[in-house]
């Protein structure tokens, strides 16, 4: 969990996001990763900080996977296809997917944003609340993780077949996940979640006339960009 350093309503940057995300993912060309990545970088600075070594270190690694694809299509081109262009198309696609996924993921809180979903949206409290379980079950899985790890270790001798220990520890973290959701369903079942209707929240996440400006800011510019690569020549339609 972190604090959120959102300026913005998380739904607001979600949709905003959205907009930049389309025509990237439609494009199979150069301009068009390079042009939005840096409508991305806009966004950034509009929507809330963002620590940039953190964001640089995740881009960097998650941007193997573009790499990857890169020396793919050089390696192994398709018949009658330039297969470095087509790579470096594919690579800077997938980096500046990557860059404004990324982007959102560090400035969003996750809990906000369900609020958000729950205040600004209606989302059922029985399914907003399952969510807020769900995320705090996390830490509970690692932490059992590391525990099982431990007691395999000492009741081995730190000796034994890595994947006969990955089963066993697979299994042992099953059944531990499977009693977190039994008393999380029984915690929400006796504070009464389902029989929510209005429910009052301590933490506000209200959606302003600014968010909404935001939002047709973010709408225009991201079709308006993209209207002129159209037109320009610029922008290569392919979804794969």
């Amino acid at each position: 969990m972190h604090a959120s350093i959102a300026r913005r309503n998380p739904l607001a940057i979600l949709l905003v996001t959205f907009f930049l995300l389309v025509p990237v993912l439609l494009a199979f060309d150069t301009t068009t990763p390079v042009v939005f990545f840096c409508l991305g970088m806009m966004n950034l600075a509009v929507a809330g900080r963002v620590d940039v070594r953190k964001y640089l270190v995740t881009v960097g690694i998650l941007s193997g996977v573009g790499v990857g694809l890169f020396l793919l299509n050089v390696l192994f081109p398709a018949k009658g296809m330039n297969g470095f262009q087509r790579g470096v198309a594919v690579f800077l696609r997938s980096t500046a997917l990557v860059s404004l996924s990324v982007g959102y993921i560090l400035i969003v809180d996750p809990y906000d944003l369900i609020r958000s979903l729950m205040q600004n949206l209606k989302l059922p409290p029985r399914l907003g609340f399952a969510l807020f379980a769900g995320w705090n079950v996390i830490p509970l899985l690692r932490r059992d993780l590391e525990i099982i790890r431990h007691t395999h270790a000492v009741r081995s001798g730190g000796v034994g077949k890595p994947f006969r220990g990955f089963l066993r520890a697979a299994v042992t973290l099953l059944s531990g996940a499977v009693r977190h959701g039994e008393r999380v369903s029984l915690s929400m079942a006796a504070r009464g979640i389902d029989e929510a209707r209005n429910r009052t929240f301590i933490k506000k996440i209200p959606w302003t006339w600014e968010d909404t400006v935001y939002c047709l800011a973010g709408f225009c510019a991201a079709a308006g960009t993209f209207v002129i690569l159209i037109y320009s020549g610029r922008f290569t339609f392919q979804l794969s």
